[in-house]
């Protein structure tokens, strides 16, 4: 019986850590130099089960995206609207390795354009997002 108490305490307590600690915006939460991160490329994670269950890969054409943290954690969007919790309980952060091949893709233009698009801020365009590196 005292085990069970002792694990519901400690439970609780990274449950409330999660929540403040995701509330206050990644920054807070990793504070190493992660505030400009690369979109993984969507094809990286395609398994053989993944190709015989219809997953096609893209084509790739595009240059990666630099998406800064900073901006959308100044803008007021919580973590969980980008790292869900559905599906993803270890809170899987490359989004590539749920949301695979052409059908991630659109999953993912659909999440960050329709956001731009309706909150009025933020690019919309293709070459907006993938910009050529050197």
């Amino acid at each position: 019986m005292k085990k069970i108490s002792v694990l519901a305490v400690c439970v609780s307590i990274l449950i409330i850590s999660m929540i403040i600690g995701c509330s206050e915006g990644t920054t807070n939460i990793n504070p190493s130099p992660t505030d400009v991160v690369t979109v993984t490329n969507i094809n990286t994670f395609i398994t053989e089960k993944d190709k015989a269950a219809g997953i096609t890969a893209t084509l790739n054409a595009m240059d990666a995206v630099l998406m800064p943290h900073s901006k959308h954690e100044n803008a007021g969007i919580k973590c969980v609207i980008c790292h869900h919790k559905e599906g993803n309980d270890d809170r899987i952060k490359q989004c590539a390795a749920c949301h695979k091949g052409a059908r991630g893709e659109d999953t993912i233009h659909g999440l960050c354009i329709n956001c731009h698009a309706q909150t009025k801020k933020g690019p919309v365009l293709c070459n907006e997002c993938h910009i050529p590196r050197e």
